[in-house]
Protein backbone atom coordinates (compact mmCIF):
# COMPACT_ATOMS: atom_id res chain seq x y z
CA UNK A 1 0.00 0.00 0.00
CA UNK A 2 0.93 3.63 -0.31
CA UNK A 3 1.70 5.82 2.51
CA UNK A 4 -0.92 7.23 4.24
CA UNK A 5 0.28 10.65 4.71
CA UNK A 6 1.74 10.41 0.91
CA UNK A 7 -2.28 9.91 0.24
CA UNK A 8 -3.37 12.73 2.10
CA UNK A 9 -0.98 15.09 0.56
CA UNK A 10 -2.01 13.72 -3.11
CA UNK A 11 -5.54 14.81 -1.49
CA UNK A 12 -4.97 18.41 -1.16
CA UNK A 13 -2.43 18.07 -4.20
CA UNK A 14 -6.07 17.60 -6.21
CA UNK A 15 -8.03 19.65 -4.34
CA UNK A 16 -5.33 22.54 -3.68
CA UNK A 17 -3.54 22.36 -7.31
CA UNK A 18 -2.92 26.36 -7.61
CA UNK A 19 -2.95 27.19 -3.39
CA UNK A 20 0.81 27.57 -2.08
CA UNK A 21 2.22 24.92 -0.29
CA UNK A 22 5.58 26.25 0.73
CA UNK A 23 7.21 30.03 0.79
CA UNK A 24 10.40 30.19 1.75
CA UNK A 25 13.89 32.57 1.19
CA UNK A 26 14.67 31.06 -2.04
CA UNK A 27 10.97 30.99 -3.56
CA UNK A 28 7.50 29.38 -3.00
CA UNK A 29 5.63 26.21 -4.54
CA UNK A 30 1.88 26.07 -5.33
CA UNK A 31 0.89 22.19 -4.42
CA UNK A 32 0.64 21.60 -8.44
CA UNK A 33 3.99 22.35 -8.65
CA UNK A 34 5.02 20.97 -5.37
CA UNK A 35 3.76 17.65 -6.76
CA UNK A 36 5.16 17.80 -10.08
CA UNK A 37 8.69 18.63 -9.08
CA UNK A 38 8.72 15.83 -6.30
CA UNK A 39 7.30 13.25 -8.72
CA UNK A 40 10.63 13.76 -11.33
CA UNK A 41 12.73 13.01 -7.89
CA UNK A 42 10.88 10.46 -6.40
CA UNK A 43 10.95 8.55 -9.93
CA UNK A 44 14.50 9.12 -10.33
CA UNK A 45 14.92 7.45 -7.07
CA UNK A 46 13.45 4.62 -7.52
CA UNK A 47 15.17 4.28 -10.86
CA UNK A 48 18.56 4.26 -9.16
CA UNK A 49 17.33 1.25 -6.92
CA UNK A 50 15.84 2.95 -4.15
CA UNK A 51 13.82 0.14 -2.02
CA UNK A 52 11.09 0.36 0.41
CA UNK A 53 12.41 1.26 3.84
CA UNK A 54 16.02 2.79 2.57
CA UNK A 55 17.74 5.31 4.23
CA UNK A 56 18.04 8.70 1.87
CA UNK A 57 20.25 11.43 3.67
CA UNK A 58 19.36 14.94 2.61
CA UNK A 59 21.14 17.52 3.30
CA UNK A 60 20.07 21.13 2.31
CA UNK A 61 19.54 24.33 3.95
CA UNK A 62 15.56 24.85 4.91
CA UNK A 63 14.26 26.12 2.14
CA UNK A 64 12.51 24.58 -1.34
CA UNK A 65 15.01 21.56 -2.27
CA UNK A 66 14.38 20.44 1.39
CA UNK A 67 10.91 19.55 1.23
CA UNK A 68 10.73 18.98 -2.42
CA UNK A 69 13.26 16.24 -0.99
CA UNK A 70 10.89 14.90 1.63
CA UNK A 71 8.19 14.49 -0.29
CA UNK A 72 9.57 12.62 -2.96
CA UNK A 73 11.56 10.01 -0.37
CA UNK A 74 7.82 9.59 1.01
CA UNK A 75 6.33 8.85 -2.49
CA UNK A 76 9.11 6.68 -3.33
CA UNK A 77 8.95 4.17 -0.37
CA UNK A 78 11.98 5.66 1.24
CA UNK A 79 13.22 7.06 4.76
CA UNK A 80 14.52 10.71 5.02
CA UNK A 81 17.30 11.45 7.40
CA UNK A 82 17.71 15.58 7.53
CA UNK A 83 20.96 16.54 7.83
CA UNK A 84 21.34 20.23 9.02
CA UNK A 85 24.78 22.03 6.62
CA UNK A 86 25.58 23.60 9.74
CA UNK A 87 26.35 21.06 11.79
CA UNK A 88 29.75 20.80 12.45
CA UNK A 89 31.98 18.94 9.64
CA UNK A 90 32.86 15.63 12.37
CA UNK A 91 28.87 15.50 13.35
CA UNK A 92 27.98 15.10 9.69
CA UNK A 93 30.26 12.18 9.05
CA UNK A 94 29.07 10.73 11.91
CA UNK A 95 25.52 11.37 11.02
CA UNK A 96 26.37 9.75 7.32
CA UNK A 97 28.43 6.75 8.96
CA UNK A 98 25.43 5.43 11.27
CA UNK A 99 22.57 6.61 9.57
CA UNK A 100 23.64 3.50 6.52
CA UNK A 101 22.27 5.22 3.92
CA UNK A 102 22.26 4.24 0.76
CA UNK A 103 21.38 7.46 -1.02
CA UNK A 104 22.30 10.98 -0.35
CA UNK A 105 20.66 14.15 -1.77
CA UNK A 106 22.65 17.20 -2.01
CA UNK A 107 21.79 20.69 -3.32
CA UNK A 108 25.04 22.17 -5.24
CA UNK A 109 26.73 24.27 -2.70
CA UNK A 110 26.58 20.76 -0.21
CA UNK A 111 29.83 19.14 0.17
CA UNK A 112 29.17 15.19 0.32
CA UNK A 113 30.76 14.08 3.79
CA UNK A 114 33.98 11.82 3.35
CA UNK A 115 32.86 8.88 5.46
CA UNK A 116 33.66 4.72 5.32
CA UNK A 117 31.51 2.99 2.77
CA UNK A 118 29.85 6.41 2.14
CA UNK A 119 25.96 6.31 0.45
CA UNK A 120 25.83 7.22 -3.22
CA UNK A 121 25.23 11.06 -3.93
CA UNK A 122 22.79 12.32 -6.22
CA UNK A 123 22.78 16.14 -6.64
CA UNK A 124 19.47 18.01 -6.87
CA UNK A 125 19.28 20.61 -9.50
CA UNK A 126 16.24 22.51 -11.15
CA UNK A 127 15.98 19.16 -13.69
CA UNK A 128 13.47 18.71 -10.74
CA UNK A 129 11.44 21.71 -12.37
CA UNK A 130 10.85 19.51 -15.52
CA UNK A 131 7.38 17.72 -16.33
CA UNK A 132 7.82 13.56 -15.37
CA UNK A 133 7.60 11.30 -18.87
CA UNK A 134 4.86 9.04 -18.04
CA UNK A 135 3.30 8.05 -14.85
CA UNK A 136 4.97 8.85 -11.33
CA UNK A 137 6.42 5.69 -10.27
CA UNK A 138 5.66 4.83 -6.63
CA UNK A 139 6.57 2.11 -4.23
CA UNK A 140 4.29 0.46 -1.94
CA UNK A 141 5.47 0.29 1.62
CA UNK A 142 4.14 -1.30 5.01
CA UNK A 143 3.46 0.09 8.66
CA UNK A 144 6.53 -1.77 9.94
CA UNK A 145 8.64 -0.07 6.96
CA UNK A 146 10.72 2.83 8.14
CA UNK A 147 9.34 7.09 7.08
CA UNK A 148 12.21 8.60 8.89
CA UNK A 149 15.16 8.73 10.82
CA UNK A 150 16.70 11.68 13.68
CA UNK A 151 19.44 11.80 15.54
CA UNK A 152 19.37 12.28 18.87
CA UNK A 153 22.17 12.59 21.85
CA UNK A 154 23.77 9.25 22.68
CA UNK A 155 25.03 8.34 26.44
CA UNK A 156 28.05 6.31 24.65
CA UNK A 157 29.89 9.32 23.65
CA UNK A 158 28.29 10.14 19.95
CA UNK A 159 24.75 10.46 18.76
CA UNK A 160 22.36 7.92 17.48
CA UNK A 161 19.74 6.68 15.32
CA UNK A 162 16.43 6.79 15.48
CA UNK A 163 14.52 4.68 13.04
CA UNK A 164 10.64 5.52 12.58
CA UNK A 165 8.20 3.61 10.80
CA UNK A 166 5.19 4.21 8.87
CA UNK A 167 2.39 3.17 11.17
CA UNK A 168 3.87 6.05 13.92
CA UNK A 169 3.90 8.79 11.58
CA UNK A 170 0.67 8.18 10.20
CA UNK A 171 -0.33 8.13 13.96
CA UNK A 172 0.83 11.49 14.98
CA UNK A 173 -0.30 13.27 11.60
CA UNK A 174 -3.80 12.03 12.20
CA UNK A 175 -4.02 12.67 15.65
CA UNK A 176 -2.32 16.13 15.69
CA UNK A 177 -4.91 17.10 13.32
CA UNK A 178 -7.57 15.86 14.79
CA UNK A 179 -6.38 17.23 18.44
CA UNK A 180 -5.82 20.58 16.88
CA UNK A 181 -7.47 21.12 13.90
CA UNK A 182 -7.54 19.86 10.46
CA UNK A 183 -8.24 23.24 8.48
CA UNK A 184 -5.60 24.27 6.22
CA UNK A 185 -3.46 26.38 8.89
CA UNK A 186 -0.64 28.55 7.72
CA UNK A 187 2.24 26.74 9.42
CA UNK A 188 5.45 27.67 10.06
CA UNK A 189 8.71 25.71 9.50
CA UNK A 190 10.65 26.54 12.96
CA UNK A 191 12.03 23.51 14.37
CA UNK A 192 15.86 22.46 13.84
CA UNK A 193 16.45 21.01 10.57
CA UNK A 194 15.99 17.07 11.33
CA UNK A 195 14.63 16.77 14.85
CA UNK A 196 10.79 15.13 15.03
CA UNK A 197 9.27 18.36 15.33
CA UNK A 198 10.10 19.14 12.10
CA UNK A 199 8.20 16.34 10.95
CA UNK A 200 4.80 17.45 12.44
CA UNK A 201 5.53 20.82 11.37
CA UNK A 202 5.66 19.52 7.67
CA UNK A 203 3.14 17.07 7.12
CA UNK A 204 0.95 18.74 9.51
CA UNK A 205 0.46 21.56 7.19
CA UNK A 206 0.17 19.55 3.97
CA UNK A 207 -1.88 16.83 4.91
CA UNK A 208 -4.29 19.18 5.54
CA UNK A 209 -4.19 21.54 2.53
CA UNK A 210 -1.93 24.62 4.27
CA UNK A 211 0.86 26.65 3.52
CA UNK A 212 4.57 25.94 4.98
CA UNK A 213 6.38 28.94 6.02
CA UNK A 214 10.06 28.43 6.11
CA UNK A 215 12.21 31.67 7.76
CA UNK A 216 15.61 31.86 6.93
CA UNK A 217 18.38 30.45 8.82
CA UNK A 218 19.38 33.76 10.53
CA UNK A 219 15.62 35.28 11.13
CA UNK A 220 15.09 31.55 12.82
CA UNK A 221 17.40 32.43 15.55
CA UNK A 222 16.38 36.55 15.52
CA UNK A 223 13.63 35.81 17.71
CA UNK A 224 11.90 39.73 17.67
CA UNK A 225 12.16 38.94 13.74
CA UNK A 226 10.23 35.93 14.64
CA UNK A 227 7.75 37.75 16.29
CA UNK A 228 7.46 39.88 13.39
CA UNK A 229 6.84 37.19 11.07
CA UNK A 230 4.22 35.54 13.14
CA UNK A 231 2.65 38.23 12.75
CA UNK A 232 3.27 39.35 9.11
CA UNK A 233 2.83 35.76 7.75
CA UNK A 234 -0.48 35.51 9.89
CA UNK A 235 0.66 32.15 10.63
CA UNK A 236 -1.92 30.26 12.39
CA UNK A 237 -0.33 26.88 13.63
CA UNK A 238 3.49 27.08 15.03
CA UNK A 239 5.02 24.33 17.37
CA UNK A 240 8.09 26.06 19.73
CA UNK A 241 9.75 24.89 22.87
CA UNK A 242 8.14 26.12 26.12
CA UNK A 243 11.61 28.44 26.23
CA UNK A 244 11.29 30.31 22.94
CA UNK A 245 7.56 30.58 23.45
CA UNK A 246 8.42 32.27 27.33
CA UNK A 247 10.57 34.30 25.43
CA UNK A 248 8.48 35.60 22.79
CA UNK A 249 5.82 36.35 25.24
CA UNK A 250 8.01 38.40 26.87
CA UNK A 251 8.86 40.46 23.52
CA UNK A 252 4.92 40.66 22.73
CA UNK A 253 3.73 42.34 26.07
CA UNK A 254 6.78 44.75 26.06
CA UNK A 255 6.42 45.74 22.52
CA UNK A 256 2.39 45.43 22.20
CA UNK A 257 2.72 43.50 19.36
CA UNK A 258 0.77 40.17 19.53
CA UNK A 259 0.33 37.69 16.28
CA UNK A 260 -3.51 37.35 16.49
CA UNK A 261 -3.76 35.11 13.61
CA UNK A 262 -2.54 32.16 15.97
CA UNK A 263 -4.80 29.61 16.69
CA UNK A 264 -3.06 26.30 17.50
CA UNK A 265 0.19 26.39 19.81
CA UNK A 266 1.72 23.33 20.56
CA UNK A 267 4.35 22.93 23.15
CA UNK A 268 7.68 20.35 23.48
CA UNK A 269 11.20 18.82 23.98
CA UNK A 270 11.32 20.22 27.83
CA UNK A 271 8.84 21.02 31.07
CA UNK A 272 5.94 23.92 30.40
CA UNK A 273 5.78 26.86 33.16
CA UNK A 274 3.10 28.94 32.84
CA UNK A 275 4.73 32.79 33.92
CA UNK A 276 2.40 36.16 34.21
CA UNK A 277 3.46 36.61 30.65
CA UNK A 278 2.91 33.94 28.71
CA UNK A 279 -0.74 34.26 30.65
CA UNK A 280 -0.96 37.87 29.34
CA UNK A 281 0.25 36.33 26.09
CA UNK A 282 -2.47 33.87 25.17
CA UNK A 283 -5.22 35.86 27.02
CA UNK A 284 -4.45 38.84 23.93
CA UNK A 285 -5.52 36.48 21.54
CA UNK A 286 -8.37 34.91 22.44
CA UNK A 287 -8.89 32.56 19.76
CA UNK A 288 -5.62 30.49 20.61
CA UNK A 289 -5.10 26.96 22.41
CA UNK A 290 -1.86 25.69 23.46
CA UNK A 291 -1.16 22.23 23.48
CA UNK A 292 1.50 20.30 25.76
CA UNK A 293 3.06 17.62 24.31
CA UNK A 294 5.03 14.99 25.53
CA UNK A 295 7.05 12.41 23.67
CA UNK A 296 10.93 11.38 23.38
CA UNK A 297 12.31 11.19 19.68
CA UNK A 298 11.66 7.26 19.95
CA UNK A 299 7.77 8.13 20.26
CA UNK A 300 7.43 11.44 18.93
CA UNK A 301 4.41 12.74 20.55
CA UNK A 302 3.16 9.72 23.04
CA UNK A 303 1.19 12.32 25.65
CA UNK A 304 -0.74 15.54 25.56
CA UNK A 305 -2.43 18.13 27.67
CA UNK A 306 -4.60 20.70 25.71
CA UNK A 307 -4.95 24.00 28.58
CA UNK A 308 -8.63 24.69 29.29
CA UNK A 309 -10.31 27.82 30.87
CA UNK A 310 -8.96 31.08 31.06
CA UNK A 311 -4.96 32.10 30.75
CA UNK A 312 -5.73 33.05 34.53
CA UNK A 313 -6.69 29.83 35.24
CA UNK A 314 -4.17 28.15 34.21
CA UNK A 315 -1.47 26.27 36.53
CA UNK A 316 1.67 26.92 36.65
CA UNK A 317 3.03 23.93 36.00
CA UNK A 318 0.77 22.33 33.97
CA UNK A 319 0.61 18.18 33.48
CA UNK A 320 1.50 16.82 30.18
CA UNK A 321 -2.10 14.76 29.90
CA UNK A 322 -2.83 11.17 28.99
CA UNK A 323 -1.87 9.19 26.08
CA UNK A 324 -2.59 9.83 22.71
CA UNK A 325 -4.71 7.03 20.63
CA UNK A 326 -2.31 4.54 19.65
CA UNK A 327 -0.41 4.65 22.90
CA UNK A 328 -0.24 2.76 26.07
CA UNK A 329 1.91 4.67 29.58
CA UNK A 330 2.71 2.69 32.32
CA UNK A 331 4.10 4.02 35.24
CA UNK A 332 6.79 1.54 36.79
CA UNK A 333 9.15 1.53 39.66
CA UNK A 334 12.94 3.03 38.61
CA UNK A 335 15.66 0.50 39.26
CA UNK A 336 16.52 2.87 41.65
CA UNK A 337 13.94 3.62 43.87
CA UNK A 338 15.17 6.42 45.53
CA UNK A 339 14.43 8.11 42.46
CA UNK A 340 10.60 7.20 42.78
CA UNK A 341 8.54 10.23 43.56
CA UNK A 342 5.75 10.16 45.73
CA UNK A 343 3.00 8.10 44.43
CA UNK A 344 5.09 7.55 40.57
CA UNK A 345 7.80 6.50 38.72
CA UNK A 346 8.93 5.82 35.64
CA UNK A 347 7.28 6.48 32.34
CA UNK A 348 7.12 3.13 29.60
CA UNK A 349 5.57 3.91 26.31
CA UNK A 350 4.58 1.21 23.92
CA UNK A 351 1.97 1.04 21.21
CA UNK A 352 1.86 2.49 17.64
CA UNK A 353 3.75 5.12 18.13
CA UNK A 354 7.03 3.38 19.45
CA UNK A 355 10.22 3.07 17.10
CA UNK A 356 12.15 0.39 15.10
CA UNK A 357 14.87 0.87 17.51
CA UNK A 358 18.22 2.13 17.24
CA UNK A 359 19.87 1.67 13.77
CA UNK A 360 22.96 -0.40 13.98
CA UNK A 361 22.45 -0.92 17.24
CA UNK A 362 20.66 -3.98 18.13
CA UNK A 363 22.20 -4.53 21.73
CA UNK A 364 21.01 -0.80 22.44
CA UNK A 365 17.77 -1.56 21.19
CA UNK A 366 17.20 -4.46 22.99
CA UNK A 367 17.83 -2.65 26.08
CA UNK A 368 15.80 0.52 25.73
CA UNK A 369 12.95 -1.40 24.00
CA UNK A 370 12.37 -4.59 26.13
CA UNK A 371 9.23 -6.92 25.76
CA UNK A 372 7.75 -6.95 29.15
CA UNK A 373 4.66 -8.65 30.82
CA UNK A 374 1.92 -6.55 30.96
CA UNK A 375 -1.08 -7.84 32.52
CA UNK A 376 -0.74 -11.07 31.22
CA UNK A 377 0.30 -9.87 27.70
CA UNK A 378 3.78 -9.77 26.83
CA UNK A 379 4.44 -6.49 24.94
CA UNK A 380 7.04 -4.22 23.68
CA UNK A 381 8.06 -1.31 25.59
CA UNK A 382 10.56 1.94 25.62
CA UNK A 383 11.62 2.93 28.62
CA UNK A 384 11.86 6.93 28.82
CA UNK A 385 13.86 7.43 31.92
CA UNK A 386 11.12 10.61 32.87
CA UNK A 387 9.90 10.51 36.60
CA UNK A 388 5.86 10.88 36.62
CA UNK A 389 3.05 10.79 39.01
CA UNK A 390 -0.21 9.98 37.42
CA UNK A 391 -3.36 11.42 38.98
CA UNK A 392 -6.31 9.10 39.56
CA UNK A 393 -7.99 10.19 36.40
CA UNK A 394 -5.04 8.99 34.97
CA UNK A 395 -3.38 12.56 33.87
CA UNK A 396 0.34 12.49 34.08
CA UNK A 397 2.59 15.14 35.41
CA UNK A 398 6.22 15.50 34.60
CA UNK A 399 8.71 15.83 37.85
CA UNK A 400 11.90 14.87 36.28
CA UNK A 401 14.50 12.29 34.99
CA UNK A 402 15.31 9.25 36.52
CA UNK A 403 19.29 9.46 35.42
CA UNK A 404 21.62 12.67 34.16
CA UNK A 405 19.94 12.91 30.45
CA UNK A 406 18.94 17.01 30.16
CA UNK A 407 16.49 18.97 28.13
CA UNK A 408 18.46 22.63 27.23
CA UNK A 409 16.60 25.18 24.95
CA UNK A 410 14.18 22.33 24.15
CA UNK A 411 17.19 20.00 23.32
CA UNK A 412 17.81 16.38 24.66
CA UNK A 413 21.37 16.09 25.52
CA UNK A 414 23.04 13.29 27.14
CA UNK A 415 25.96 14.88 29.38
CA UNK A 416 28.21 11.69 28.58
CA UNK A 417 28.40 12.33 24.76
CA UNK A 418 29.76 16.04 25.44
CA UNK A 419 31.85 14.73 28.22
CA UNK A 420 33.34 12.43 25.79
CA UNK A 421 34.47 14.88 23.22
CA UNK A 422 35.92 17.19 25.78
CA UNK A 423 37.98 13.76 27.28
CA UNK A 424 39.97 14.29 23.74
CA UNK A 425 41.10 17.34 24.19
CA UNK A 426 45.08 16.82 25.05
CA UNK A 427 44.65 19.19 28.35
CA UNK A 428 41.59 17.66 29.75
CA UNK A 429 42.15 15.14 32.32
CA UNK A 430 38.55 14.64 33.90
CA UNK A 431 35.43 16.66 33.30
CA UNK A 432 31.56 16.27 34.29
CA UNK A 433 28.71 18.55 32.32
CA UNK A 434 25.79 19.84 34.34
CA UNK A 435 23.34 22.44 33.71
CA UNK A 436 22.80 25.24 35.69
CA UNK A 437 19.71 27.67 35.93
CA UNK A 438 21.28 31.52 36.66
CA UNK A 439 18.32 33.27 38.88
CA UNK A 440 16.93 35.30 36.22
CA UNK A 441 18.09 33.43 33.35
CA UNK A 442 17.70 30.46 31.15
CA UNK A 443 19.03 27.03 31.84
CA UNK A 444 22.68 26.19 30.08
CA UNK A 445 25.65 23.89 30.07
CA UNK A 446 28.24 24.29 32.56
CA UNK A 447 31.50 21.78 31.70
CA UNK A 448 33.64 21.18 35.14
CA UNK A 449 37.23 20.32 34.30
CA UNK A 450 39.91 19.00 35.68
CA UNK A 451 43.22 19.76 33.32
CA UNK A 452 46.61 17.41 33.31
CA UNK A 453 49.26 18.41 35.68
CA UNK A 454 51.03 21.32 34.14
CA UNK A 455 48.59 22.15 31.45
CA UNK A 456 45.57 25.14 32.03
CA UNK A 457 42.38 25.21 30.32
CA UNK A 458 41.82 28.06 28.09
CA UNK A 459 37.70 28.86 28.21
CA UNK A 460 37.82 30.18 24.43
CA UNK A 461 40.02 27.65 23.28
CA UNK A 462 37.81 24.95 24.74
CA UNK A 463 34.75 26.57 23.01
CA UNK A 464 36.02 26.84 20.27
CA UNK A 465 37.75 22.99 20.40
CA UNK A 466 33.96 21.69 20.83
CA UNK A 467 32.48 23.95 18.30
CA UNK A 468 34.11 21.98 15.67
CA UNK A 469 32.94 18.57 17.08
CA UNK A 470 29.46 19.42 18.50
CA UNK A 471 25.88 21.40 17.81
CA UNK A 472 26.09 24.95 19.21
CA UNK A 473 23.11 23.59 21.73
CA UNK A 474 25.61 20.94 22.39
CA UNK A 475 28.51 23.26 23.75
CA UNK A 476 28.80 24.25 27.24
CA UNK A 477 28.12 28.30 27.84
CA UNK A 478 30.62 28.15 30.90
CA UNK A 479 33.65 26.18 32.37
CA UNK A 480 35.12 26.08 35.15
CA UNK A 481 38.15 24.61 35.95
CA UNK A 482 38.56 22.72 39.59
CA UNK A 483 41.68 20.64 41.01
CA UNK A 484 39.12 17.73 41.29
CA UNK A 485 35.71 16.82 40.71
CA UNK A 486 33.71 15.72 43.89
CA UNK A 487 32.99 12.05 44.02
CA UNK A 488 29.42 10.37 45.94
CA UNK A 489 30.29 7.37 48.38
CA UNK A 490 29.61 5.16 45.78
CA UNK A 491 33.24 6.87 43.52
CA UNK A 492 30.84 8.61 40.88
CA UNK A 493 30.61 12.07 40.03
CA UNK A 494 28.31 13.90 42.39
CA UNK A 495 26.95 15.63 40.18
CA UNK A 496 24.51 17.63 42.87
CA UNK A 497 27.64 19.62 43.91
CA UNK A 498 28.32 21.13 40.44
CA UNK A 499 27.10 23.96 40.00
CA UNK A 500 27.49 27.43 37.70
CA UNK A 501 30.33 29.56 37.32
CA UNK A 502 30.65 32.16 40.93
CA UNK A 503 27.01 33.40 41.75
CA UNK A 504 26.08 36.71 40.85
CA UNK A 505 25.34 38.88 44.02
CA UNK A 506 22.06 41.71 42.67
CA UNK A 507 23.77 44.59 41.59
CA UNK A 508 22.25 47.68 42.77
CA UNK A 509 21.78 50.86 40.19
CA UNK A 510 20.32 54.22 40.34
CA UNK A 511 17.91 54.58 37.66
CA UNK A 512 18.42 58.27 38.43
CA UNK A 513 21.98 58.29 38.08
CA UNK A 514 22.01 57.98 34.04
CA UNK A 515 25.42 55.67 34.18
CA UNK A 516 24.23 53.86 30.30
CA UNK A 517 27.24 51.50 30.78
CA UNK A 518 26.71 50.68 34.04
CA UNK A 519 22.80 49.66 34.05
CA UNK A 520 23.37 47.96 30.88
CA UNK A 521 26.03 45.76 32.82
CA UNK A 522 23.47 45.33 35.43
CA UNK A 523 20.66 43.99 32.47
CA UNK A 524 23.79 41.52 31.41
CA UNK A 525 24.28 40.32 34.76
CA UNK A 526 20.78 39.72 35.73
CA UNK A 527 20.19 37.56 32.16
CA UNK A 528 23.84 35.81 32.31
CA UNK A 529 23.78 35.56 36.52
CA UNK A 530 27.00 36.53 37.51
CA UNK A 531 29.08 39.76 38.03
CA UNK A 532 32.27 41.75 36.66
CA UNK A 533 31.31 41.72 33.45
CA UNK A 534 34.01 43.13 30.90
CA UNK A 535 33.12 46.10 29.25
CA UNK A 536 34.99 44.65 26.04
CA UNK A 537 33.88 40.83 26.38
CA UNK A 538 31.08 39.86 23.72
CA UNK A 539 27.95 38.32 24.63
CA UNK A 540 28.46 34.47 23.26
CA UNK A 541 32.00 34.14 25.26
CA UNK A 542 29.77 35.27 28.17
CA UNK A 543 27.70 32.46 28.19
CA UNK A 544 24.67 34.16 25.66
CA UNK A 545 22.71 32.88 23.24
CA UNK A 546 19.92 33.49 20.66
CA UNK A 547 17.49 33.26 23.45
CA UNK A 548 18.97 35.33 26.27
CA UNK A 549 19.87 37.95 23.73
CA UNK A 550 16.00 38.11 23.27
CA UNK A 551 15.84 39.08 26.91
CA UNK A 552 18.77 41.58 26.92
CA UNK A 553 16.54 43.41 24.36
CA UNK A 554 13.61 43.30 26.01
CA UNK A 555 14.72 44.75 29.01
CA UNK A 556 16.59 47.32 27.33
CA UNK A 557 13.45 48.52 25.91
CA UNK A 558 11.74 48.58 29.11
CA UNK A 559 14.45 49.93 30.99
CA UNK A 560 15.64 52.94 28.51
CA UNK A 561 12.44 52.73 26.12
CA UNK A 562 14.60 52.21 22.80
CA UNK A 563 14.22 49.25 20.95
CA UNK A 564 17.30 47.83 19.67
CA UNK A 565 17.34 45.27 16.89
CA UNK A 566 18.81 41.82 17.08
CA UNK A 567 21.35 42.22 13.91
CA UNK A 568 22.53 45.71 16.47
CA UNK A 569 22.47 43.82 19.01
CA UNK A 570 24.85 40.95 17.30
CA UNK A 571 27.06 43.78 15.23
CA UNK A 572 27.79 45.14 19.22
CA UNK A 573 27.95 42.79 21.33
CA UNK A 574 29.97 44.29 24.20
CA UNK A 575 28.83 46.16 27.28
CA UNK A 576 30.58 49.44 25.27
CA UNK A 577 28.96 49.10 22.19
CA UNK A 578 25.87 48.60 23.06
CA UNK A 579 25.74 51.27 25.63
CA UNK A 580 26.71 53.22 22.94
CA UNK A 581 24.10 52.74 20.75
CA UNK A 582 21.26 53.29 22.91
CA UNK A 583 22.79 56.79 24.53
CA UNK A 584 22.67 57.98 20.75
CA UNK A 585 18.87 56.24 20.38
CA UNK A 586 18.17 57.99 23.60
CA UNK A 587 19.88 61.52 22.22
CA UNK A 588 17.74 61.06 19.21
Amino acid sequence: MASRIVDLIETQIRHRTDAPALIASDGRLTYGELDRRARVLSTRLIREGLRPGDVVLVQAPRGLALGLAVLAILRAGGAFCVVDPRYPAERIRHMWRRSGARFALLTPDQVPARTGPAPRVLAMTDDEAAEPAGPPQVHDVGGEDAAYMVFTSGSTGGPKAVSMPHRCLDNLIEWTLASTSSKPLRTMLFAPLGFDVFVQEMFTAWCSGGCLHAPADDERTDLPRILDLLATWEIERFFVPPVVLSRLADLAVEFDRFPTSLREVAVAGEALHITARVREFFSRIPGCRLHNHYGPAETHVAVAHTLAGPPRSWSDTPPIGLPIPGIEAHVRAPEDREMAPDGGGELWLAGVGLALGYANDPQLTNERFPVVQVDGRRIRMYRTGDLVVQETDGVLNYVGRADDQLKIRGYRIEPAEVEAELRRHPHINECAVVAWTPPQGERRLVAHVVTEPGCSADERELRSYLSRRLPDHMVPRHFVTAGSLPLSPNGKVDRRRLSGPAAAAPRREDDDAGDVKRRVAAIWSEVLGFEDIADDRPFAELGGTSLSAAVVITRVHARFRVRIEMHEFLKRPTVAELSALITERMGT
